[in-house]
């Protein structure tokens, strides 16, 4: 196993901004990732050998590549309280939430243990640009990227996510099993979420490179079988459509505030007498009508700004760090001119048509031209660099950087 410990660490490439989506990607196993979303998205497995070339090739010249991020620096980001992280130990099951000291994570020869970070996107600029190699997914799906190690025997028992995964295996190696099996019943008895009755029907060893990505209801087992072994997983969210249209409504009631007109109170001069009073009117119920007609509350486009806004929220225990960007106002729009200005790993950023919005708020409405082709830029490409014109007053940009949401 020395190997793995003294081979160099492997240093991901940040994918181009423009993807070829109709050529074959190693990544994908030979498909475009129009092939893949056509074949496999949200329909069925896929297991890659070499879906990262550069390790079978370093291999091949005797010089192994180890993960982009050492053990050592995976127990130092667990003991930081603002990163969410679980140690899961196996025979019997038991869990604990993090943070974590060293010395309460098992050596990485110990058996039976895996340790869980989240968000690791926002920890390393490694796991950052693994994630680039996924934008030919919307943004609006993208979860984040959680980094398993785990001693020999470690794993979480085999369970199913609800969601749409890539398991990119980065140092050892880790033995999946799945199914496809309709019997999804948990055991009641654990204080994990593992299936009472898994039915192996494939089985695979993944070495340094390899990755199997797995749609959602998927019963999967995945057990590592060398010491320190990694596992990086690009999780792809699924909200309910409950969650997504109470949050969009939520955000349409707030909207309407602003609206003078329906400060006005209701009037019912035409209502006729009636002998049923105990129902609704109907003059009641045609104003209404007209009303949401008027407001096109019948018509889907009015409830995606909130959609959108609601999608670019960050994780809940996200945290922005703004007092370091403490430039004036003059000096942002000269370094700005100089330097490129990127979001932070933590930022989200979601576009519906020309409006951007950013970490839930609408970035772009009343803004300046320049400013919203930045906002369009770091939303398309992750990146900007350019004049901004003669400074506003309500800058949304400098208001950003200012938040921490965006950096130099």
């Amino acid at each position: 196993m020395t190997a793995f410990y003294l081979s160099k660490p492997y240093d991901p490439p940040q994918a181009p901004q423009n993807l070829l989506l109709d050529r074959p990607w190693a990544l994908l196993g030979g498909a475009s990732p129009q092939q893949f979303m056509k074949s496999h998205w949200h329909k069925k497995p896929l297991l890659v050998r070499g879906a990262i070339p550069a390790f079978e090739l370093s291999k091949q010249v005797g010089e192994p590549l180890d993960s982009a991020i050492s053990a050592e620096e995976l127990f130092k980001i667990a003991s930081d309280d603002a990163v969410e992280s679980r140690l899961i130990k196996a025979k019997p099951w038991g869990f604990a939430d993090g943070p974590f000291k060293k010395k309460s994570i098992p050596s990485l020869e110990s058996p039976d243990w895996t340790l869980l970070l989240q968000g690791m996107e926002a920890r390393h600029p490694a796991a950052a640009k693994i994630l680039s190699w996924f934008r030919f997914i919307p943004d609006a799906r993208l979860d984040d990227l959680m980094i398993s190690i785990a001693g020999p025997g470690g794993g979480v028992g085999p369970h199913f996510d609800s969601y749409d995964v890539f398991l990119i295996q980065m140092s050892g190696r880790r033995r999946w099993r799945i199914s496809e099996q309709k019997d999804l019943t948990l055991n009641p008895h654990l204080p994990l979420k593992i299936l009472q009755d898994f039915k192996v029907e494939q089985e695979w060893v993944l070495e340094p490179g390899d990755m199997l990505y797995l749609p959602p209801h998927i019963a999967h087992d995945g057990v590592a079988l060398d010491p320190g072994c990694q596992t990086w997983s690009v999780g792809f969210r699924a909200q309910s459509y409950k969650e997504i249209l109470q949050e969009g409504l939520w955000r349409l009631a707030e909207s309407l505030e602003g609206i003078l007109e329906l400060e006005k109170r209701f009037a019912d001069p035409k209502q006729k007498a009636t002998n049923q009073a105990e129902q609704l009117p109907e003059e009641m119920i045609k104003q209404l009508e007209q009303k949401l007609k008027s407001l096109k509350l019948d018509r889907v486009e009015t409830f995606l700004p909130g959609i959108a806004a609601y999608l670019s929220e960050p994780k809940p225990q996200t945290y922005f760090d703004g007092s370091k960007n403490n430039l004036s106002p003059e000096e942002f729009q000269r370094q700005i001119a100089k330097h490129v200005l990127e979001p932070h790993p933590q930022t989200r950023l979601l576009a519906l048509g020309e409006k951007i919005y950013c970490n839930g708020e609408d970035v772009t409405t009343g803004q300046s031209s320049p400013i919203q082709i930045a906002w369009c830029s770091l939303a398309a490409n992750r990146q900007f660099k350019g004049g901004l014109g003669r400074f506003q007053a309500d800058n949304s940009l400098f208001e950003a950087f200012e938040a921490g949401w965006l950096v130099f």
